[in-house]
């Protein structure tokens, strides 16, 4: 995976279109050695398209599409940012949301941690390897997903964090997803959150597929990692990627912004 230092808030439109593209098609970019101020950092991601913006804990009170992702708390020990410093499993934005629109989630390093290490896996390739027959089976299989602590990551029952992801009621999703902006077609497979599943109208057991795909799905060449640097600008498409994180060891620091791609495609 290239990894490119040019700053990103110089890029032309249509240069922001094609990383954007790669982004679909990859499932990730990198880029290193990016400057950026708050304001810089929104003001990309709104050429791209509409951000995020819920205005909780973790959002800056200035630039609300910026999310801190952080284990550290402020003087009286509150938390300043989601996810905490443990590990991550697989996972993607919105996962138990009745809709995702915001696919794309960039993750800016301010403070990194050298023994902290992020895996990004494509999931559109693994649907390509798949046999004619495999193909058909997994199309015909629709999963429901709902957020379940102590899965993914766990948190504590009075945790501000615990309320925003109780409020998602979960969803109804086809296994095999087309991305709406290159027709790519992926798996929607965060399987911490799957709790049932359906072969065309007939219930089925999730649990025999959910363990004979992520072998298929988790496979070394389908995977890049890193570990964030300061300056370390990541972008990830929640549709052609899932993502994970192993223990955070130091004091690190991410702004992470979500947002759709509706001013780069309609």
């Amino acid at each position: 995976m290239a990894q490119m230092t040019s700053q990103l808030y110089d890029y032309t439109d249509d240069e922001l279109r094609d990383t954007m593209k790669q982004v679909q098609q990859d499932g990730l970019a990198i880029f290193t050695e990016q400057e950026y101020t708050e304001a810089q950092l929104t003001s990309i991601f709104k050429r791209v398209g509409e951000c995020e913006a819920p205005g909780l804990f973790m959002n800056d009170p200035d630039h609300p599409e910026i999310f801190k992702v952080s284990g550290e708390r402020d003087a009286e020990g509150n938390k300043i940012g989601m996810f905490g410093d443990g590990e991550l499993g697989w996972h993607s934005n919105g996962n138990s949301r009745h809709q995702i629109d915001k696919i794309l989630i960039g993750l800016y390093c301010v403070k990194g941690d050298p023994n902290t290490t992020l895996s990004i896996c494509n999931t559109s390739q693994p649907y390509y390897d798949l046999s004619e027959d495999e193909r058909e089976y997994y199309e015909s299989i629709k999963i429901k997903i709902k957020f379940k602590n102590h899965t993914m990551y766990s948190l504590d029952d009075d945790d501000p964090e615990l309320e925003f992801m109780n409020k998602n009621r979960g969803s109804i999703r086809n296994l095999i997803g087309v991305h709406p902006h290159n027709d790519l077609k992926y798996f929607y497979f965060p399987y911490h959150f799957i709790c049932g599943a359906w072969e065309g109208k007939k219930k089925v057991d999730h649990e025999p597929i959910i363990e004979k795909l992520i072998p298929k799905i988790f496979k070394s060449k389908h995977q890049t990692h890193h570990i964030f640097q300061q300056g370390d600008m990541l972008f990830m498409d929640q549709f052609t990627s899932l993502h994970r994180r192993t223990p955070v060891m130091g004091p690190r620091l991410l702004w992470r912004v979500a947002s759709d791609y509706k001013r780069m495609w309609n």
